[in-house]
């Protein structure tokens, strides 16, 4: 198969310190392509959010390049790998959740993380990070759990106007800052040419769904660097337009006749 992936990271104009932490990582396992991507970004307003947003991606990264490859490929293998995704979540929300008690604050990080094996895809999320899959349109895989996007299931907000809502910052859930955590999964599969992008809010208040489709879709990129110099550029324009907040991106890309 024809992949290419990069990510980048940018701490933006007016944080002092950049709290995302954003990966991907790629080995086959039993004879397909695999590839684990990250974006954690930690919580603004809480102590240590990068600790937090960096233990998150750390311990994804060992699950995936140690603990998945033991999985054996049979009927139950979906249902497995998104109870241990899920698991994996918990267990660092304990950790962290512990770490805050032990040291008496709160400390507490986003994560969408996806897994590629072939074209079968698996999602671990909780926040307001988000997954997109671009396949000729734009489709997000991810739910924002903020007060915005629950007011808009609600029938409180329209989708236009929480774009424009203070309360699209409110974030409901997040790995470590209580005891419990909401975690959703999501799996599926992607058909002919496709890219996976994860991205922080940094990224996505400025940016337009037909601009993600154009860089990261219709573009086709011959190598890692060429796409990375595509990300870094878009994040220069999302600086260019406003954007504060640190900025994070990752991309996956494939081309099937290629």
């Amino acid at each position: 198969m024809n992949f290419i992936a990069c990510c980048g990271t940018d701490i933006g104009t007016s944080r002092k310190v950049n709290q995302d932490a954003v990966s991907i990582k790629t080995r086959q396992i039993h004879g397909t392509d695999c590839y684990m991507a990250i974006v954690c970004d930690g919580v603004g307003g809480l102590a240590q959010g990068e600790y937090a947003s960096s233990c998150m991606r750390e311990r994804l990264e060992r699950w995936f390049l140690y603990e998945y490859p033991q999985i054996d490929g049979n009927e139950e293998a979906e249902k497995i790998v998104l109870e241990r995704l899920r698991k994996t979540v918990e267990l660092q929300n304990k950790v962290l959740y512990e770490y805050g008690l032990s040291r008496g604050i709160r400390c507490a990080t986003t994560v969408s993380a996806l897994l590629l094996a072939g074209k079968s895809y698996f999602i671990v999320h909780v926040g307001d990070s988000r997954i997109y899959l671009l396949d000729g349109k734009v489709n997000r895989l991810t739910e924002d759990q903020t007060l915005a996007a629950r007011e808009v299931k609600m029938g409180i907000l329209s989708k236009e106007d929480a774009q424009r809502d203070g309360r699209q910052n409110v974030i409901l859930q997040s790995v470590g800052a209580d005891r419990k955590v909401d975690i959703l999964t999501y799996c599926g599969l992607a058909a002919g040419n496709f890219s996976f992008l994860l991205c922080s809010d940094g990224f996505y208040h400025h940016a337009a769904e037909r601009e993600l489709l154009q860089l990261f879709y219709d573009k086709n990129y011959d190598s890692s660097e060429q796409l990375g110099k595509a990300i870094e550029g878009m994040i220069g324009y999302l600086k260019d337009r406003g954007e504060q907040d640190n900025i994070s991106a990752a991309v996956i890309q494939y081309r099937e006749n290629i």
